[in-house]
């Protein structure tokens, strides 16, 4: 009966295992500069710098790339708040593709 757990456990584990592999294979891994191409994205205004969470970019002007901003010493940015927040209150989000990407 122990052996038959054991192998039970050891399939979940590595059913888990490819799970999140899986999930982080088909993750946005860009860094989330929006291209400032759509009227929504200057409306928005504000967007989460993926790779830096001190960071965030700033649609201002249509079919301008967005500019980035940092967050004040001491804080991070919440893309789910639109704003800069202390540390203790930040919370990682998971990384999401901008509304139009910054041509290359």
């Amino acid at each position: 009966m122990a052996s038959v757990c054991g192998k039970m456990k050891l399939q979940l584990t590595i059913g888990l295992a490819l799970l999140a592999a899986c999930c982080l294979t088909n993750a946005y891994q860009g860094d989330g500069q929006p291209g400032c191409k759509t009227q929504q994205e200057i409306d928005i205004g504000v967007f989460r710098d993926n790779w830096d969470a001190t960071s965030f970019w700033k649609c201002e002007t249509l079919n301008e790339p967005a500019s980035k901003m940092r967050c004040p010493d001491e804080m991070g940015y919440m893309d789910s708040l639109k704003d800069c927040v202390i540390w203790d209150d930040w919370k990682w989000e998971k990384p999401a593709p901008p509304l139009s990407e910054v041509d290359q």
